[in-house]
C-alpha cells in the first residue's frame, strides 16, 4: 500500500510538471506569434519549403522515381485490388471443386531409351530396305 501512495504522489508531480511545461510553451508560442518578424520569417520558411518540395517532386519525376504522394496513392490502389481479389477468391472457393484427373506421367529413363531404340531400329529397317531396292 505504501507503494501505491508513492506512485500516486509521483504521478501527481509528473502531472503538475507536465501542465507547467505546456503552459510555458503556450505562453512562448503566443509571444512569438505576436512578433511580426517571427511570423514573417515563419511564412517565408513555409513558402521556401513548398518550393523545395515542388522542385524535388519534379526532379524525381524526371529521373523516374515516384514521389511520396504517388507511392501513397499506389499503396491505396494496391490495397483495394488485394481486397477485391480476396473477395473473388472467397466467392470462388465453394463453387469450384477441383477435379481429379489422371495426369500423364512424364517419360522415365526406361521409356526414353525404349523410344530411342524403336526409332533407331526403324531407321535401320528403312535404310536396309533402301539398300535392297
Amino acid at each position: 500500500m505504501a507503494e501505491n501512495g508513492k506512485q500516486e504522489g509521483e504521478s501527481g508531480v509528473i502531472t503538475k510538471l507536465s501542465k507547467a511545461g505546456e503552459d510555458a510553451v503556450t505562453k512562448i508560442v503566443e509571444e512569438l506569434g505576436k512578433n511580426e518578424r517571427v511570423t514573417d520569417a515563419v511564412a517565408r520558411a513555409m513558402s521556401a519549403k513548398g518550393k523545395v518540395d515542388e522542385q524535388a517532386r519534379k526532379t524525381l519525376g524526371q529521373v523516374g522515381v515516384a514521389g511520396a504522394d504517388e507511392i501513397k496513392s499506389l499503396r491505396k490502389h494496391l490495397e483495394r485490388l488485394e481486397k477485391r481479389l480476396a473477395a473473388l477468391e472467397h466467392m470462388q472457393k465453394p463453387a469450384a471443386k477441383p477435379k481429379t484427373t489422371a495426369a500423364k506421367k512424364p517419360a522415365t529413363g526406361t521409356a526414353k531409351r525404349t523410344a530411342s531404340a524403336t526409332k533407331a531400329s526403324a531407321a535401320k529397317k528403312s535404310g536396309g530396305d533402301a539398300a535392297k531396292s
